[in-house]
């Protein structure tokens, strides 16, 4: 029986090789001057336009900005090695500008509903993201999953959002920090295991 880790391995590499990497190369092949970095800052300035919708038209109508705009995360990377032009400077802005849309999305979000359950989700998230960035940038190799990364956490949101009619989005948000704790507590061990 394959474990969870197995699963979103087998499912990222998926993605990573039939979607994002396709995508990446078609736009490189059509927009040869475009630059990675460029798709990043657009990407916030897409983040910042999904939080405005969220908050003028609600959640239901947010959420589809908020998913489109989150497809400039992948879509970076993507450009990025199809153009063989991956830097560490990038790396680094991509890294901000998924700390930075988190921000956005919980804070439109929190501008809404303002109770704790979207007040600890944002921040679950934010540390999740930090806990990743700062393992691998001490050598560390944390697991990178699909529902408990960011892209899962989006997707998840995503779905809340849509549901907000029918459920209250601020109690479903506690099954965002419950993935987001897991999360940190499973790449803590992980760390802990990698360093001896």
């Amino acid at each position: 029986m394959r474990t969870i880790d197995e699963i979103e391995a087998r499912v990222n590499f998926f993605v990573r090789t039939n979607v994002i990497a396709k995508v990446g190369a078609f736009l490189a092949s059509i927009f040869p001057k475009l630059s990675p970095n460029t798709i990043t800052i657009a990407g916030i300035i897409a983040a910042l336009i999904a939080s405005s919708l969220i908050v003028w038209f609600g959640l239901f109508a947010g959420a589809f900005a908020m998913l489109l705009s989150s497809l400039f995360d992948s879509l970076d990377g993507g450009v990025a090695r199809a153009k063989n032009n991956s830097t560490s400077f990038g790396a680094f802005l991509d890294d901000v500008a998924d700390r930075v849309g988190e921000i956005f999305y919980f804070s439109a979000i929190f501008y809404l509903n303002n109770n704790f359950a979207v007040f600890f989700a944002g921040i679950s998230s934010v540390l999740v993201s930090y806990f990743n960035a700062s393992a691998k940038a001490r050598g560390f190799k944390p697991s990178s999953g699909t529902v408990t990364g960011r892209p899962g956490r989006i997707i998840i949101l995503f779905i809340l959002m849509l549901a907000s009619p029918w459920f209250l989005i601020s109690q479903s948000l506690w099954l965002i920090v419950g993935l987001n704790i897991f999360t940190l507590v499973k790449r803590g061990c992980e760390v802990k295991k990698q360093s001896g």
